[in-house]
C-alpha cells in the first residue's frame, strides 16, 4: 500500500512517537488525521504538522466510541499509538492503565470494524515478555508481563489478532523496545536517556534504580518510524513483530557513554534500589521483521543518542559540546 495522498490516522498524535510519524508520514504526501486527548500530548509536537495543509488536528478520547465512529470515515490507515505509556505509573493506577489501553483500543477496532478501515498498525510493547531469562526476545517465546501496563499490550495483540480473524481486519503489532530520541519528555515517567539528558543539562548525577548490570534494546525513534512506514506498505496481517536495534546495552555502560558523549564525565552516577515492575534484561530477535518487512535499523545506540542530543541542543538553545 502506498503511503502517498492516502487519509492515515495517528492516535496519540501529540506524543513523542506519534508527532514524530506524522511528520514523516506529511513528509511523504499522506492526509493526515491527528487524535490526542492532550493528557500526556503536546501541542509543541505539533509545529512542523501544522505547517502542512493536508494535517487535521482534533482533540479527543479513545475512550469515546462516538468520536472515533464520526472521526473514522474514509480513513485508509491507522496507526495507534495513543496509550496509557509508563510502567511504573501502571502500577500504581492500574484502573486508569486498563481504561486507557484495553477499553480503549477495544473502542478503535469496533470503529475500525464499522467504518471499513483498511489497515491499523498497534504500537505494542517488549513489557509483555516480563522477565524471562530467555535472550534473545523471540516473538514466538512464552509472555508473562511483570506490570499492568505489559498486561494491556498483551491483551490488545490479543484483540488485534482476534479482529484480523474474526472480522477480517488487517491489523499488525510491533513490539516496540525502548524508543528513544527528540520529543521525549524528561519526567519522573518517562524514558531513562530523557530523563538523565534532563540530568546532565542540570549538572546532577544520574541516578540508576538496581546495580546498573540490568540491560535494554534501545531504539532509536526514526528506526521505530521505518517500521511503521514499512508495515503500512507491506501486505501482511496478523503479525506481530519486534522492532528493537537489536543490541544490548548495559544501563551502566549507556549512562557512561551518555556523560562522555556531552563531556560531562566529571558528573557522577548514583544508584537507587530496583522499582518494581522493572525487567532486567530486554534483547530483541528482529529476524521476523528483517525477513517481513526488510527492516533494518540505520542507528546503534550511539548514532542516535548524537543525534538526539544535538537536536535537543538546537532546538532548545543548549550549549553541550557533544564529542
Amino acid at each position: 500500500m502506498n503511503i502517498e495522498e492516502k487519509r492515515i490516522l495517528v492516535t496519540g498524535v501529540a506524543g513523542f512517537i506519534g508527532s514524530n510519524l506524522t511528520d514523516r508520514l506529511l513528509n511523504l504526501g499522506a492526509n493526515v488525521i491527528g487524535v490526542d486527548n492532550l493528557f500526556n500530548g503536546r501541542l509543541e509536537n505539533l509545529e512542523e504538522a501544522l505547517n502542512y495543509k493536508h494535517f487535521q488536528f482534533h482533540k479527543g478520547d479513545i475512550r469515546d466510541l462516538n468520536f472515533l465512529l464520526d472521526i473514522f470515515k474514509d480513513i485508509d490507515i491507522i496507526f495507534h499509538e495513543a496509550a496509557f505509556t509508563s510502567v511504573p505509573q501502571s502500577i500504581k493506577m492500574p484502573e486508569s492503565c486498563n481504561d486507557v489501553n484495553i477499553n480503549g483500543t477495544l473502542n478503535l477496532l469496533n470503529a475500525a470494524r464499522k467504518r471499513d478501515v483498511k489497515k491499523i498498525i498497534f504500537a505494542s510493547s517488549s513489557s509483555i515478555y516480563g522477565d524471562t531469562p530467555t535472550l534473545p526476545k523471540i516473538e514466538s517465546m512464552p509472555r508473562i508481563p511483570i506490570s499492568p501496563y505489559g498486561v494491556t499490550k498483551l491483551t490488545c495483540e490479543s484483540y488485534m489478532q482476534v479482529f484480523h480473524q474474526v472480522y477480517g481486519l488487517n491489523t499488525i503489532s510491533l513490539r516496540y523496545f525502548n524508543v528513544f530520541g527528540p520529543r521525549q519528555q524528561d519526567s519522573p515517567y518517562s524514558g531513562v536517556i530523557a530523563i538523565w539528558l534532563g540530568q546532565i543539562i542540570k549538572n546532577k548525577n544520574l541516578i540508576i534504580f538496581g546495580d546498573g548490570n540490568q540491560s535494554r534494546d534501545f531504539t532509536y525513534i526514526k528506526d521505530v518510524v521505518q517500521a511503521n512506514i514499512l508495515a503500512a506498505e507491506n501486505k501482511i496481517s496478523g503479525e506481530i513483530l519486534n522492532i528493537a536495534a537489536g543490541s544490548p546495552i548495559k544501563l551502566l555502560d549507556l549512562a557512561k557513554l551518555m556523560l562522555k558523549l556531552t563531556n560531562k564525565e566529571d558528573l557522577g552516577i548514583n544508584f537507587d534500589l530496583p522499582r518494581p515492575g522493572d525487567i532486567i534484561h530486554s534483547f530483541a530477535d528482529i529476524s521476523k521483521a528483517k525477513e517481513v518487512l526488510k527492516f533494518q535499523p540505520k542507528y546503534t545506540q550511539e548514532l542516535g543518542l548524537r543525534d538526539y542530543f544535538e537536536w535537543y541542543c538546537k532546538k532548545y538553545g543548549i550549549n553541550l559540546k557533544i564529542k
